[in-house]
Formats: C-alpha cells, sequence, structure tokens
C-alpha cells in the first residue's frame, strides 16, 4: 500500500508530522460545523468569569483581604454554576470524538496493519520502530510512530483550533 522508504527516518517523520496536521485539521473543521458560534462565545464568557473570580479569591487568600474574600464568597454559588454548565457543554463538544475515533483508524490501520493488538496485514510501519527522535532529552530520545503522532498531534491540534478559533482559548 504505501512505500517501504516513507517508514525510514526523515521521511517517516515529515509524514506522521504531515499526517497529524491533517487529522487535527479535519477534527477542528468537524468541530466548527458542529459548535454553533453562540455556544462557543458562552463557553469563553463563563470560563473568563470563572478565571476572573478564580485570580480573585487567589489573592484575598493570599492577601489575607477580608473584604475582597466576603465578595468572592458571596459569588462562589454562581461561579460553582458556571463551572458545572461549562463541564457539560466540554462533555457536550465529545459528541465529535466517535468521528475522530474512526477517522483515525481510518488512517492507523494502512499505517500499521493493525487494530489495536491485532496484526492484519504487513504495512510499512509495525509501531515498534523508530520515526523520530527528540534530540534535547538527555542526548537523542527515539519515538515509535504512535508517540510522534501524539506529540504532533497534539501540537498541531493547539495550533490549528486558534487559528480557527474553535479552542475556548481561542483568540475571537
Amino acid at each position: 500500500m504505501l512505500p517501504e522508504w516513507l517508514a525510514t527516518i526523515p521521511a517517516s517523520t515529515i509524514f506522521i508530522l504531515c499526517l497529524s496536521v491533517l487529522m487535527a485539521f479535519l477534527t477542528t473543521l468537524i468541530n466548527r460545523r458542529l459548535t454553533s458560534r453562540e455556544q462557543l462565545q458562552q463557553m469563553r464568557a463563563w470560563q473568563r468569569e470563572i478565571s476572573a473570580w478564580t485570580s480573585d479569591y487567589n489573592k484575598a487568600r493570599r492577601t489575607g483581604d477580608k473584604k475582597l474574600l466576603r465578595k468572592v464568597q458571596k459569588q462562589e454559588k454562581r461561579i460553582k454554576q458556571l463551572q458545572m454548565k461549562v463541564a457539560s457543554q466540554s462533555l457536550q463538544s465529545m459528541k465529535t470524538f466517535p468521528i475522530f475515533m474512526i477517522l483515525f483508524i481510518l488512517v492507523w490501520l494502512p499505517l500499521t496493519g493493525r487494530l489495536l493488538y491485532w496484526e492484519l496485514f504487513d504495512a510499512p510501519f509495525t509501531g515498534v520502530e523508530t520515526v523520530a527522535y527528540l534530540p534535547w532529552f538527555g542526548g537523542a530520545m527515539p519515538l515509535n510512530i504512535f508517540s510522534w503522532y501524539v506529540i504532533c498531534s497534539f501540537a498541531a491540534g493547539i495550533l490549528i483550533s486558534r487559528v480557527f478559533g474553535v479552542g475556548m482559548e481561542a483568540t475571537e
């Protein structure tokens, strides 16, 4: 299916990086389509309010400011309700997880020939060979396909969600 040279460094490193960026892009695009702009703005507003309250609460405890402490204690019930709403909305955003898993399996299966622990066919990546190195961890730390994919996916997911304005921390 895939050429053997793709399983050698540096081709494998770049290929898995590009693949993880593509998967992050697709997942973000699906999230963007399934989440309304109003929902996202509401979540960000709640998150800002919770962050401001937490900052005030920590400041009041740190400085011993009784007036500020009384103020934040009066708001605590509302903040707890907002935290519950944020948690509820976050769980609702998991509706894209099955779609992501299907995409992941459709990509992972041809790469490794494996589904979980079962080897279904021969593929360029067995899952144990080194596809990348992290040079700043006590020399060169070898990474297999899964480790490299996870690192690239997290980094790409954060960047792409910020660009598309899907994440809670994304700029408006």
